[in-house]
């Protein structure tokens, strides 16, 4: 039995990691394939796995969610695509979104168009992996001008009229 052990928590469960010295835990680490293991284990026990739901950053909660297939689903809707983009991206933040995820999370057909316009490109870019994610820019643009507006149309929406008191007619 290995003296030490490393358990490393991973979107699928826990890996854990046996070894008696940190020359075979990092040979351990670089032999592993963790994407072979997780469709491995994904496809064998889909069925019964319980996959977590993404929660919504802390204050976000009336603008999006996630849905249990991991998409984005906006609750407050902005009045621009290109603002719906940057929320889904802000959404996804800090890892990339690929291309279909925005699309469907969006429903903008032809998303790709935003994705890759020049006007748009200092809120976003492309990632190495070809995702997209939000530019320091991007964030800020999300953070100080559309999440505030969709706030106030949140709360707006959210309000009902006062009933009136008898006799104050």
């Amino acid at each position: 039995m290995a003296k030490y052990e490393a358990r490393i928590k991973t979107k699928f469960g826990e890996i854990v990691l046996n070894f008696d010295s940190l020359d075979e835990l990092k040979s351990n680490i670089e032999t592993l394939d963790v994407s072979a293991v997780s469709d491995i284990l994904w496809k064998k026990f889909e069925s019964v796995i319980v996959k977590e739901i993404r929660q919504p950053k802390a204050g976000f909660e009336g603008i999006y969610r996630f849905t249990p297939s991991g998409l984005v689903e906006l609750i407050t809707v902005p009045d621009s695509k290109a603002d719906t983009v940057a929320v889904v991206l802000f959404a996804y933040h800090p890892e990339p979104a690929s291309t279909e995820q925005v699309s469907l999370s969006t429903g903008i057909e032809g998303v790709i168009d935003y994705l890759t316009h020049s006007s748009y490109k200092k809120f976003w870019s492309k990632t190495q992996d070809g995702g997209y994610a939000l530019t320091q820019e991007g964030l800020e643009l999300v953070l100080k001008k559309i999440v505030p507006k969709l706030k106030a149309a949140s709360e707006l929406a959210g309000k009902t009229p006062e009933k009136q008191q008898p006799g104050n007619a």
